[in-house]
């Protein structure tokens, strides 16, 4: 399918289209969302939604791998400039307990579905070149070294354009309805603490979704994503003069630089996609002294749980062997992990379902597809699943510009609508086989 049909309600498209530019101008990094939290605080709120954010969002648990003291203080500032100090739902969501919970009840009873919106932003500096559509259309990042460069001002777009429509028609559709719009996807911390959420215990039917990935058009409604592992390590050795006594030394900078040279050497798996990369890389060393310190941080990945757990200890053993090597002390802490997580047949079945029903062509449903990334909603999924009920994660898949986290990222607006519609449609319709209570 080389394209992708028009969506059958322009006005929708058009709102939704003004909706994601504003959005994409202002971009936040993960934890630090506090403009977009509040502004979808204040929408949501105004369309009658029962909202869970800042202290009660947080009950079950803190925000991990929290940006830098000084990062948070600029994004605060910046969210103060741009909404003012006393707005209602900014001050409460200080320190790093952002994003949303919306919740509404329709006609009557009914099943419970939930539908996961990320919303934080990545550290690139957008393109300002003339032929990026962001930058030509004048709706590109405001804010220095931060961009929407992965989709996610269209995902928590799609999320508000489908809170207004069930708002509007709540009369007419029957269950309750969570619209869980998550912070921190980027650094996979968002979506465990979600997990956790009481709201989530609820849910009988769980989506969540994500634009680009592949490069045609494609609705993929059983995407799987891969299991990701970060840890950070931390070499120590002994500092002596690099010239005067060299072979007092205990060289850490040369334990790292052979350890990355061993993560990249793991042996792929036969069974499934496994990955690796190394990247932040920090020796603070002057020219002159054998270095004493270093610090990096890498990744590893697997097509599930086991493939990810083979990859890790294929990486320790390797840093332990650099470390050895050089006569230098090394460790590793944890730094966040994504789960993978088998999505619901029946459901994905019912998504495809929808979409013959809204008139999107056989030829652009795809039902499965390995997805060689990592998406911290497999938590959710998981979650949802062991409870009883059916969830499952969609792609929106098109072509994207310069690729994701790419400074000239940009994805088809097109999707927009037909996220909204495809949603909607899903709810109204009551999911797939009703799965047992939560």
């Amino acid at each position: 399918m080389d394209a992708l049909p028009p969506c059958p309600d322009p006005a929708l498209q058009a709102q939704l289209s003004q909706t994601r530019r504003r959005f994409h101008r202002q971009p936040e990094r993960s934890w630090t969302e506090y403009q977009t939290s509040a502004r979808l605080c204040a929408e949501l709120a105004a369309l009658g939604y029962e909202l869970c954010w800042g202290p009660a969002l947080y009950a079950r648990g803190e925000a991990s791998n929290p940006p830098p003291a000084e990062q948070e203080q600029a994004a605060y500032a910046r969210a103060e400039a741009a909404l003012g100090a006393d707005h209602p739902y900014l001050a409460g969501q200080r320190p790093h307990r952002t994003g949303v919970v919306a919740s509404l009840d329709g006609g009557g009873p009914g099943p419970v579905f939930g539908f996961r919106f990320d919303i934080d932003a990545l550290p690139i500096q957008e393109s300002d070149a003339a032929d990026h559509p962001p930058s030509a259309a004048g709706f590109a990042s405001t804010s220095p070294g931060l961009m929407h460069a992965c989709g996610h001002d269209g995902h928590l777009t799609i999320g508000l354009g489908l809170a207004r429509r069930l708002a509007a028609s709540r009369a007419r559709w029957r269950g309750r309805v969570h619209l869980l719009f998550q912070p921190a996807e980027e650094v996979a911390g968002g979506g465990v603490l979600f997990a956790e959420l009481a709201q989530l215990r609820e849910v009988q039917y769980l989506v969540a979704l994500h634009l680009g990935i592949v490069d045609r058009y494609r609705l993929i409604c059983d995407a799987r994503w891969i299991a990701s592992r970060i840890f950070e390590v931390e070499f120590e050795g002994r500092a002596s003069h690099a010239g005067n006594a060299p072979q007092q030394g205990r060289n850490a900078l040369l334990a790292a630089c052979h350890a990355v040279l061993g993560l990249y050497g793991i042996a792929r798996h036969s069974d499934g996609v496994t990955r690796v990369n190394v990247g932040p890389f920090n020796a603070a060393n002057a020219h002159n002294v054998i270095p004493d310190r270093v610090r990096l941080r890498y990744e590893v990945r697997g097509a599930d749980g086991a493939l990810c757990d083979y990859m890790a200890a294929e990486a320790q053993r390797r840093l332990a062997g650099a470390a050895a090597m050089q006569g230098v002390s090394w460790r590793q802490t944890p730094y966040a992990a994504f789960a993978s997580a088998a999505n619901s047949p029946e459901l994905a079945a019912r998504v495809a379902e929808v979409a013959r029903e809204l008139g999107l062509p056989d030829a652009l449903l795809q039902p499965a597809y390995q997805v060689p990334a990592s998406e911290d909603a497999g938590y959710l999924v998981h979650q949802v699943r062991a409870q009883g009920g059916a969830a499952t994660h969609l792609i929106l898949g098109c072509p994207v510009a310069g690729g994701h986290h790419s400074s000239r990222f940009d994805f088809d607006e097109a999707w927009l609508g037909w996220g909204v519609l495809l949603l909607e449609r899903l709810l109204t319709r009551g999911g797939a086989r009703r799965p047992g209570p939560p």
